[in-house]
């Protein structure tokens, strides 16, 4: 086994003249130990002939690309098909704690338990039907009436729209002419007397509606009054309860443990296109086309802008790292940390916005885009990013 003494890794800053005997200039195919030993890197074997392309290792199955569908294929060789027409684009994901992947190629989104995919949000009616009164045993007086679509597979409710005030002087409302979308039911809330709240009064399963009972019955509130769907954007990730992603120089947050929804005014616009989204115990890291931003906080509506001037971060080379495996000072980091290409270098991020070059001086590229990851190869740490 070969062994560099005194080894001081990979150097295409330094003209190759200028280089020490622990320098090399290119390794390829290789890892190299903790002390400078250098082995060959293990053989590949084929598991498939059939084209893969945008591989994701999720909880307990792995996505994938075959053409143009995307495919969850599982342990014991299974394969489903998740959706049948994503394209061969790149595909962002993002693993929910509870073992669902959200993917997206920033036209198309969804999410899957990797048996099948459904939509990432649910649709908003796109009307309020045709009310008119009926007897029953309402308070008589102005009444609002809130619809919203809730998928019948999984009762996933949708954002709700509401009418204008409604007189119901013979105390009952009847709807017809609904709304429908196929695999949905539309739930229906009826605000208390003179036009407050918004309370389940029933969900239809067809196109009329009718509710004759009286105020008592109207206690359970709509939860999504004032909410829209999640938007489709690029990069994602999840952070405290909530999903967040990238719509060119936008950062989006969805509702707290409700992926599906979001709220006009949760985004944060960003001065540059975002290109990673890598959150810490006490903030997010975002990577831009400008710079490499902390925005520290464990809330998001007081999340702080701090910019560490370390350069354009690399679309897709934002990765989570264990921070004890990653060189800070004369030691290690420790907690959640990152790693990206910033300013053409390799840059961990850590708790704090503390930053830290990890190839300063040393090694520099100029890649535009990659896929990578962060993983230990026999206690080695490593980090790998491969050109796309």
């Amino acid at each position: 086994m070969l062994t560099y003494k005194g080894f001081t890794g990979i150097n295409n800053v330094l003209p190759e003249h200028r280089m020490g005997s622990g320098d090399l200039l290119l390794a390829q195919d290789v890892d190299i130990g903790l002390t400078g030993e250098v082995t060959r890197r293990a053989g590949l074997t084929v598991a498939s002939e059939q084209c893969h392309k945008n591989l994701h290792q999720a909880h307990s199955f792995m996505l994938a690309t075959c053409g143009s569908a995307l495919t969850a294929i599982h342990p014991d060789g299974a394969h489903h098909v998740i959706h049948p027409a994503l394209g061969s684009d790149r595909v962002w994901y993002c693993d929910l704690p509870d073992g669902r992947t959200t993917y997206s190629n920033g036209l198309i989104h969804g999410v899957t338990d990797g048996r099948a995919g459904v939509e990432r949000s649910v649709a908003v009616p796109d009307s309020l039907g045709l009310p008119d009164q009926c007897f029953g045993a309402l308070h008589p007086g102005q009444y609002r009436y809130t619809l919203s679509f809730v998928r019948l597979a999984d009762r996933l409710e949708g954002p709700a729209i509401s009418s204008e005030p409604l007189m119901l002087a013979q105390g009952g409302l009847r709807l017809d002419a609904l709304p429908e979308l196929e695999g949905h039911a539309v739930n229906v809330y009826l605000s208390g007397k003179d036009g407050e709240g918004a309370y389940l009064a029933g969900t239809a399963l067809g196109s009329s509606f009718e509710f004759t009972g009286d105020n008592t019955a109207l206690v359970l509130p709509c939860r999504t009054l004032g909410a829209e769907p999640f938007p489709v954007g690029t990069v994602t990730a999840f952070w405290r309860g909530r999903v967040l992603v990238a719509q060119g120089n936008v950062l989006w947050a969805s509702r707290p443990m409700s992926p599906h929804l979001s709220d006009w005014r949760d985004f944060k616009p960003l001065p540059a296109p975002i290109t990673a989204i890598q959150p810490v115990e006490d903030g997010v890291y975002v990577g831009t086309e400008q710079d490499l931003v902390f925005l520290a906080g464990t809330e998001w509506e007081q999340l702080a802008y701090v910019p560490t001037k370390r350069g354009p971060v690399v679309l897709g080379s934002g990765v989570s790292a264990s921070g004890h495996r990653i060189k800070l000072g004369d030691g290690t980091g420790g907690g959640q940390a990152m790693l990206c290409i910033a300013g053409g270098e390799v840059v961990a991020g850590f708790a704090g916005g503390q930053t830290a070059s990890l190839t300063a001086d040393r090694y520099r590229t100029a890649v535009k885009e990659v896929c990578a990851t962060f993983r230990e190869v026999n206690g080695i740490p490593q980090y790998l990013a491969v050109h796309q």
